[in-house]
């Protein structure tokens, strides 16, 4: 036991595409991001073996759900089916549908809110979910603190 929480982050890459509807400049287009997404959890008790959780259960948790939904997808707010059928149609491309623009700040709610409860319910463990930042860019990302 320790008198302060401690986190630990699990960091991992995806690529994909997506295109932003109703904004007003180059992002209404289809376009692709080398995304970072960062998953932090924290306890304030380390398990038996000194650890918050093993970094391996964390990432095979996630990564398959990424690798599966995510990486080399289009993610597209579910108002662009039409343009998301075309594209599945033609290229094969696998689609994933938000319900709503699939922004950095929505991915990330989207996530926190839907997905990685999910993922994380049955991994045995005395933690929870810290935060969850999603780069955009290098530059650019947005975070969730849970």
């Amino acid at each position: 036991m320790t008198k302060n929480k401690i986190s630990s982050t699990v960091r991992m890459e995806f690529d994909a595409g997506h295109r932003i509807i109703g904004h007003q400049n180059k992002c209404r287009y289809l376009h692709g991001h080398r995304y970072i997404l960062e998953v932090s959890v924290c306890s304030e008790n380390l398990n038996d073996i000194g650890m918050v959780v093993d970094f391996g259960v964390i990432k095979s948790v996630l990564k398959n759900w990424i690798d599966e939904n995510f990486d080399h997808t289009l993610i597209l707010n579910k108002d662009d089916e039409e343009l998301g059928c075309f594209v599945e149609n033609y290229t094969k491309q696998k689609v994933y549908y938000l319900p709503f623009n699939p922004t950095s700040e929505n991915i990330v709610l989207y996530l926190s809110e839907n997905i990685i409860p999910t993922l994380f319910k049955d991994v045995a463990g005395d933690f929870k979910i810290n935060s969850i930042k999603l780069n955009e860019t290098p530059n650019c990302y947005s975070i969730i603190t849970c």
